[in-house]
C-alpha cells in the first residue's frame, strides 16, 4: 500500500476511431513493465520521444501530463478541451487534445492515428514522489481489442488476438463478469465490516492506477460502528490538491466464496471529491493494485471477463499501510560523505621474478544524492506526536544512510512489520536531530 500518487481522470470522451495493434503477424507479444509504488509502469514512445506512462484501468485514452516537459513531443492536430476529475464540486481543469499522433511501444504494439489528451491547467510532480518522471497514463484503449495478461511475478504485460487464442488455456482460472461503462471496467465485490456484520455488496472500479486496496465512496454502505477505530490519512493528489479522508481496517473483503481477503485496509476519502463522478455512473468505490498484485490477471474487455489465479507469493501477504504517517519527496540535491573501496595493483621485482600485489583501501569523498525530504505528516500520526514536520531532510532510518534507496523501498520501512519504533536521524534547518517513533497500532 504505497499510496503517495494518485491522479484519477474522468474525461467525457469516447474511444477514438483509431486503434492499438501488433507490430508484427504473430498472435502476441509480451511488454515489460515497472512496478512502482504498486503502479504499472510502461516505456512508450509519441512521435518518437520516449516518456513514462501508467497503465490505468480508470481512464480510456491516453493522458500526457506536465506539458513542459512534453516540449520534444511534436503533438499533431490540437483544440482545447476541458477535462473533470476528482477534486472539490465539479472541478475542471483546462486541456487540449491531439490527433494522428505515432504511439509505440517497444516497437511491438502500435498505433499510428492515437488521440492522445494533455493537462496544461496544473501540474503534477510525479518525479518528486515516486522516484520516477512519470508523463501521463494510457487506459482502457490500449487493451480494448486484446486479451491481456498482467504478469506481476515476471513483470510482463502479455497482448493476446482474442479471436486466435485458445481459451482453454484459462481453465484454471477462476472467471468474473465485468461490465465495461464508458471505456472503464466494474465488478461486484463484497465487504464485511465486522465478523458478525452483515455483508454488503459493492459495484467497484477495477482500477490499476490505484497503488492502495480498495476505496468506498459512499460511507452509508459501510456502516462503521462508532466503536471502529479511524485514522484520518492522505489518499493522494486529485485536480483541486490532496485528497484526504480516513482509514480503517474491516473483516473481509471478497470477490466470491473463492477469494477472500481478511483484515483490510480500506480507505474512506471524503465524498466530496468523488460526488459529481458517482453521480454521472453511480458505482461504489474502486479495488486497485495492492489487491490485483497478488493474482494472475488476465482482461477480456471484448467479452466482459476478468480471470484471476493466485500469485501464491503476493497472495499471502498480509494487508499494510503506512502506520508512521510520513510521506516522502525528492527535493533538489544533497552532498554526503560516501565510504568507497579501492584498488591498486604495484608491481614489484622479487630476485629474477616480478610479482603482483593487490592493495585495497577505502577513501571517503563527498556525493551529491538526491535530498530526501518529509513532504506530508498525517495528523495525529505516530511521526506527529514524535515531533516530526513536513520539510524535515531525512539522513538515517535505523542508522542505515537513506540514499542508498529508491524511494519506493524507502518508503516500504514505514510500514512496520511488528516493529516497536523506528529511529530516524533528520536535519533541520541546519541542525542534525534524531527522533524515535513509536508503534501506537492505530488501527
Amino acid at each position: 500500500m504505497r499510496l503517495l500518487i494518485f491522479l484519477f481522470l474522468f474525461p467525457g470522451i469516447l474511444f477514438s476511431q483509431s486503434q492499438f495493434k501488433l507490430a508484427h503477424p504473430a498472435t502476441q507479444t509480451e511488454i515489460p513493465f515497472e512496478l512502482v509504488n504498486n503502479l504499472i509502469i510502461l516505456k512508450a514512445k509519441i512521435n518518437g520521444v520516449q516518456l513514462n506512462l501508467i497503465f490505468d484501468t480508470g481512464v480510456k485514452q491516453t493522458i500526457l501530463i506536465n506539458l513542459k516537459s512534453l516540449d520534444s513531443v511534436k503533438l499533431q492536430g490540437l483544440s482545447h478541451k476541458k477535462f473533470t476529475g476528482i477534486g472539490k464540486e465539479n472541478t475542471s481543469i483546462d486541456g487540449l487534445s491531439s490527433t494522428n499522433n505515432r504511439f509505440n511501444l517497444e516497437d511491438k504494439i502500435m498505433n499510428s492515428k492515437a488521440l492522445i489528451y494533455i493537462i496544461t491547467g496544473a501540474e503534477f510532480h510525479f518525479s518528486e514522489t515516486i522516484g520516477i518522471n512519470i508523463n501521463g497514463l494510457i487506459g482502457g484503449e490500449l487493451i480494448r481489442n486484446f486479451l491481456v495478461k498482467i504478469d506481476y511475478k515476471r513483470k510482463k504485460m502479455i497482448f493476446y488476438k482474442p479471436e486466435t487464442f485458445n481459451y482453454k488455456k484459462l481453465k484454471r482460472y477462476h472467471k468474473y463478469k465485468i461490465q465495461i461503462i464508458d471505456g472503464k471496467p466494474y465488478l461486484n465485490a463484497r465487504v464485511k465490516v465486522l465478523k458478525h456484520s452483515r455483508t454488503q455488496p459493492l459495484k467497484l472500479l477495477l482500477d490499476s492506477g490505484n497503488s492502495d486496496a480498495l476505496w468506498i465512496f459512499d460511507h452509508k454502505k459501510i456502516k462503521l460502528p462508532n466503536t471502529q477505530k479511524t485514522i484520518e490519512d492522505y489518499f493522494g493528489l486529485g485536480f483541486s490538491g490532496d485528497i484526504t479522508g480516513v482509514r480503517a481496517k474491516i473483516f473481509k473483503f471478497s470477490l466470491d466464496d473463492k477469494y477472500r481477503f481478511k483484515s483490510v485496509y480500506i480507505g474512506l476519502p471524503d465524498p466530496i471529491f468523488f460526488s459529481h463522478i458517482v453521480a454521472q455512473n453511480p458505482f461504489d468505490g474502486l479495488v486497485g493494485n495492492e489487491i490485483l498484485k497478488r493474482f494472475f490477471v488476465w482482461l477480456d474487455y471484448k467479452n466482459g471477463y476478468l480471470y484471476l489465479k493466485k500469485y501464491h507469493k503476493n497472495y499471502r501477504q498480509p494487508f499494510l499501510f503506512n502506520d508512521t504517517g510520513i510521506y516522502l519527496a525528492y527535493q533538489g540535491k544533497i552532498p554526503v560523505l560516501v565510504k568507497q573501496l579501492t584498488t591498486q595493483f604495484d608491481n614489484r621485482l622479487e630476485g629474477e621474478a616480478i610479482n603482483v600485489f593487490k592493495e585495497e583501501t577505502y577513501v571517503y569523498k563527498y556525493e551529491l544524492v538526491n535530498r530526501i525530504v518529509i513532504n506530508y505528516i498525517r495528523k495525529n500520526s505516530p511521526a506527529d506526536k514524535a515531533g516530526l514536520i513536513p520539510g524535515d531532510v531525512l539522513l538515517k532510518i535505523n542508522d542505515k544512510d537513506v540514499y542508498q534507496y529508491r524511494l519506493d523501498k524507502l518508503e516500504e520501512k514505514f510500514f512496520y512489520h511488528n516493529k516497536t519504533y523506528l529511529n530516524l536521524l533528520i536535519q533541520r534547518k541546519g541542525l542534525t536531530l534524531s527522533f524515535k517513533v513509536y508503534n501506537t497500532n492505530q488501527l
